[in-house]
């Protein structure tokens, strides 16, 4: 599928970690994410014994049944999303194509799963400030400003009259 790339605005919070997760769940609870789909599943429903009856007979020697029975106890294990860390552990090779993909909370540099602010010279760089204004950020955002690597999230503070206005969160996540 690859990738989607995803931003965000929220109001301004002196916790950007805090204000990070009420977004994820926010999306979350909106449904604004991508979800796997839902055909090929209902064989989850089954006991081991009724799946392993509708495999072929002929792969028994060949191991392949072994691994198409691993593959079912696997997705068999994981759990039904109430939440959105939930949701991520229910479909972990496809991550959500959201905010939600970024589990590791706000880190000072890139990492994986996290957002990371933008340094000051990469702030004067897109900027020509450190305090940008929220429209100079969002359209910086729209232009693919802020992509790192995928699964790697990026958050600029945008001002108004001086002040701190909003959190711009942007990245792209997704298999």
């Amino acid at each position: 599928m690859g990738a989607s790339q995803w931003r965000y605005t929220v109001a301004y919070q002196d916790d950007v970690g805090a204000a990070l997760q009420q977004l994820r769940q926010e999306v979350y609870d909106r449904g604004e994410y991508y979800r796997e789909p839902a055909e090929g599943r209902s064989d989850l429903d089954l006991t081991e014994e009724e799946f392993r009856a509708q495999l072929n007979p002929r792969n028994d020697g060949n191991g392949f049944n072994d691994a198409i029975i691993e593959d079912w106890r696997e997705r068999k294990r994981r759990p039904v999303p109430v939440d959105p860390d939930t949701l991520l552990a229910a479909q972990p090779h496809s991550g959500t194509h959201s905010i939600i993909d970024m589990i590791n909370g706000v880190s000072d540099r890139p990492g994986f799963a996290t957002v990371s602010p933008l340094t000051s010279q990469e702030l004067i760089k897109a900027f020509g400030s450190t305090t940008p204004p929220s429209e100079q950020v969002q359209e910086w955002m729209k232009a693919g400003g802020g992509l790192r690597e995928r699964w790697f999230g990026t958050y600029v503070t945008s001002y108004r009259d001086g002040q701190p206005d909003h959190i711009h969160f942007s990245g792209y996540s997704g298999d």
